[in-house]
């Protein structure tokens, strides 16, 4: 009997050894599982041109968002994704070194609401190449219509990386300089590099939504456009008119009556 001791020690030293390892697998599995959405819900911002609606044809995995003309208004299209629905809302870019018509940002605010009870995610798609102050102005100008609660969850997805070549996104995101981290700090750093080049179903579409899943986590749910109004209010109350005119692009005559009324008019944009 005394013989076999030690072989009956060493058999319960191994079942100790695994046993904490099998532990840290299940709760790994666990926490998966919690972070598992059935659903995810995606609105799409950027320009009108740096791969915005292909970006959502690359999650969608066919080609619902049409690329060959600006669009004006949002569009709603799903899929399903490892076991999830999702749902992308394409929202009306917004241009670069032209004011946004009023009518375009009211669009954008409805691409929240369409998706019921809130997106879980905002990507803010920016194209590989020189980040300028311009840029980083027309973005906090559009991305705040939801309100500062939007950065909450916010994910910048870069396109058209695959120019970079011979250096990292985190080297191109260092050289870019004050303007584009400056982006990245508000959405805490949360960025994701997709190839839309791959069309189809590819893995990149599902470490996306791990990602989106992730953050939802962190930040406790998805976007609540209640909250965001409600946030909102102080600074309404706060407006200063001939500021927002400015903001807008518009610049009424000095001395003149009719200058406030006809700064609010915009023209319409012609579809391309």
């Amino acid at each position: 009997m005394d013989a076999n001791k030690p072989h009956q020690t060493t058999m319960t030293t191994a079942r100790d050894a695994t046993g904490p390892e099998e532990e840290a697998g299940k709760k790994a599995a666990a926490a998966q599982s919690a972070n598992h959405l059935p659903e995810v819900r995606l609105v799409v911002l950027g320009w009108r041109w740096p791969g915005k609606s292909l970006t959502g044809n690359t999650i969608i995995g066919r080609e619902e968002f049409r690329l060959e003309r600006a669009a004006e208004f949002c569009v709603k299209r799903q899929t399903e994704v490892q076991g999830r629905q999702v749902v992308v809302v394409d929202t009306p870019g917004w241009f670069s070194a032209q004011d946004t018509p009023p009518s375009y940002k009211q669009e954008l605010l409805r691409g929240a609401s369409l998706s019921t009870p809130g997106p879980h995610a905002f990507l803010l798609v920016i194209p590989v190449g020189m980040f300028t102050e311009v840029d980083r102005a027309r973005i906090e100008e559009h991305v705040s219509l939801f309100g500062e609660y939007v950065w909450k969850h916010t994910i910048v997805v870069f396109t058209w990386a695959e120019v970079l070549r011979t250096i990292s996104i985190e080297r191109y995101i260092r050289r870019e300089g004050k303007e584009l981290q400056w982006v990245l700090e508000k959405c805490k750093r949360r960025y994701f590099v997709i190839n839309n080049c791959i069309f189809e179903e590819h893995p990149q579409v599902g470490r996306l939504m791990e990602k989106v899943e992730k953050m939802v986590a962190e930040e406790g749910g998805h976007y609540n456009q209640e909250e965001a109004k409600q946030e909102k209010k102080p600074l309404e109350e706060n407006q200063n008119p001939a500021r927002d005119m400015r903001e807008l692009g518009a610049r009424p005559k000095q001395n003149s009556g009719l200058g406030l009324s006809k700064a609010m008019e915009v023209e319409p944009l012609s579809s391309e």
